[in-house]
């Protein structure tokens, strides 16, 4: 569990966690990415005052790291075989979701991960959304993910750890959307299944969110650099050189929405000459003008 400045709702995403039922141990990781807040006192007090407290494995960081790297102290420290997610401000509303997801994975050793349905909620609680939807409740391969671009709600994921875990050195250029990265990682050995029989986790959507508060624009330039990277990470993949392709016109489309007129040409134009060195994106291509043509 990452933290920064999350004092609002880090006590919901801790009673999530440590509510859990289940038959065997677990480990509560989180790092406080030198919060400014009174995050820092509600940790203390759970592992001061609730009954579980003794699961939590608590850290302050001396400076700031930044997500993706905080991201990675924290994976590096989990313990366990199995790994969960879940951020500081969101939570998990199934105590029994460890038990059923882990029994999922033992018995199916083909999974290297499964996850669940997610709610939204505003800063104040209040439900927005009942679901992710119906085209990702799917079970995914490498190229599954990438094709689809598929939104899996990180707090729903539970993995098992492989023997030898370690990311590639692009993981920690990847400004926020680590999450992709990661299950692209994962999806090397094993795929992920949808659990319809878990309790859904909840992803808020607040004005400090990482993700949450970004543009549209902005989300695109940063899935942009995090598929650039994968690129790099898994090269030879056609599902990313295609994927890059559809987020230049992604790019092209609200930057023109912004009135980013350079930018918005220039991604135009990086398909246009990407098309000479990769033909295989035509169906790219064509399907974009498709569909701009009916918006």
């Amino acid at each position: 569990m990452i933290a920064y400045n999350v004092e609002k709702y880090i006590g919901e995403a801790i009673e999530g966690v440590l509510n859990q039922k289940a038959d065997f141990e677990i480990e509560l990781v989180i790092s406080n990415d030198k919060s400014l807040d009174k995050t820092e006192e509600i940790v203390q007090k759970y592992i001061q005052e609730h009954e579980h407290g003794h699961w939590i494995k608590y850290k302050r960081q001396e400076k700031n790291l930044g997500s993706t790297l905080n991201y990675l102290w924290v994976l590096e420290q989990c313990q366990g075989e199995y790994i969960a997610i879940c951020d500081g401000d969101d939570y998990w509303t199934d105590s029994l979701k460890l038990q059923k997801q882990i029994n999922f994975l033992e018995n199916h050793k083909e999974y290297i991960g499964s996850f669940h349905n997610r709610f939204k909620c505003d800063e104040k609680g209040n439900i927005l959304s009942k679901s992710i939807q119906e085209v990702e409740k799917i079970n995914l391969d490498f190229s599954g993910l990438i094709f689809t671009k598929s939104d899996i709600p990180s707090a729903s994921v539970v993995f098992r750890k492989p023997l030898i875990f370690n990311l590639p050195k692009e993981f920690n250029k990847v400004v926020i959307n680590g999450d992709t990265f990661l299950w692209a990682y994962l999806l090397q050995f094993g795929d992920f299944y949808f659990d319809s029989q878990v309790g859904p986790s909840v992803y808020r959507i607040h004005s400090q969110g990482l993700w949450s508060s970004k543009s549209s624009f902005e989300k695109s330039e940063l899935s942009y650099k995090t598929y650039q990277l994968l690129d790099s990470a898994f090269p030879d993949r056609k599902s990313i050189k295609l994927q890059l392709f559809q987020i230049r016109f992604h790019l092209f489309y609200y930057a023109m929405k912004e009135k980013k007129w350079g930018k918005s040409f220039s991604y135009y134009f990086s398909n246009l000459i990407g098309l000479l060195t990769y033909p295989s994106a035509t169906k790219v291509f064509i399907d974009f003008h498709k569909t701009l043509l009916f918006k």
